[in-house]
């Protein structure tokens, strides 16, 4: 039992812990959006950085109640996917964005491309849960189009990045 009371506990702290993360993505996203406005890209390792650890908390979540056959389970499942499409969204309209602030800066300085391009797998595994069936007609109609223009703003702004010079003998 006491077990038990500690497990409960435990996902207390975890789930006010993931809620905390989500408003530091959205805080993290809105420095990245002043930073880059600003030709300042550092803000964005940080937002990264809040991402990967909504991530990691989801995971320890879903771990300490894949374990608890309890009807809060459920409960707290309903209370990810939520979640999730609360990140989902911010992500989205983050990267718009993000991209198109990118995209107005003329002269992009070398490392960008490395920087961004992440956010091509990012994206790509946003695109995958925005069409999960457990978020069907319960996200935002317009995200789908944002994250396409995201990605034609994206793929825009990697051709004309620089790319860091290479000194490797094989070309």
């Amino acid at each position: 039992m006491a077990s038990r009371r500690s497990q409960q506990e435990q996902l207390v702290e975890l789930l006010a812990a993931l809620d905390s993360s989500v408003r530091e993505v959205a805080a993290s996203a809105a420095r990245t959006q002043s930073g880059i406005g600003h030709h300042s890209f550092a803000p964005y390792h940080a937002y990264r950085a809040s991402v990967d650890e909504y991530h990691a908390l989801v995971s320890v979540i879903e771990n300490l109640i894949r374990r608890d056959g309890s009807p809060e389970a459920d409960r707290v499942r309903a209370r990810l996917l939520n979640r999730e499409r609360q990140l989902l969204t911010l992500m989205i309209r983050s990267a718009l964005e993000f991209f198109f602030a990118l995209s107005a800066i003329p002269n992009l300085p070398y490392g960008i491309r490395e920087c961004f391009a992440q956010e091509l797998q990012s994206m790509s595994t946003v695109h995958e849960r925005l069409h999960a069936p457990e978020h069907k007609d319960k996200l935002p109609p317009e995200l789908e189009q944002d994250l396409e223009v995201a990605e034609e703003i994206l793929a825009e702004v990697m051709r004309k990045a620089p790319s860091l010079l290479s000194f490797d003998s094989a070309k």
